[in-house]
């Protein structure tokens, strides 16, 4: 399951590239990562994450991917609108538990 720790962090860092939410996803690391950085990297982590689920050792992980794929952009997506200062908050946990997860296995 790295596939959706990557997919989830790719489309963060897509939201992020976005000029009304740089401020609140990116916080101090605003003036280091550009809007074209963000942009290239999420592209890339989402890229790496299909390209993690179809060779997978499991067959349903590339319907788990696109399932995914709406389910983590509208996480985002309700969380800027709602409560944009727990997202990075759920970002960070969410990271720390994928890596946690992977570690542990």
């Amino acid at each position: 399951m790295t596939f959706a720790l990557l997919e989830f962090l790719g489309l963060y860092l897509l939201a992020a590239s976005l000029h009304p939410h740089r401020g609140v996803l990116l916080g101090n690391w605003r003036n280091i990562a550009t809007p074209r950085a963000t942009v290239i990297v999420g592209w890339s982590l989402l890229v790496l994450s299909l390209g993690l689920a179809i060779v997978g050792h499991r067959p349903t992980e590339i319907v788990t991917w696109f399932g995914l794929l709406p389910l983590a952009s509208g996480a985002i997506l309700i969380g800027l609108s709602f409560t944009p200062h727990l997202v990075r908050a759920a970002m960070i946990a969410g990271l720390a538990g994928g890596l946690a997860a992977m570690v542990l296995r």
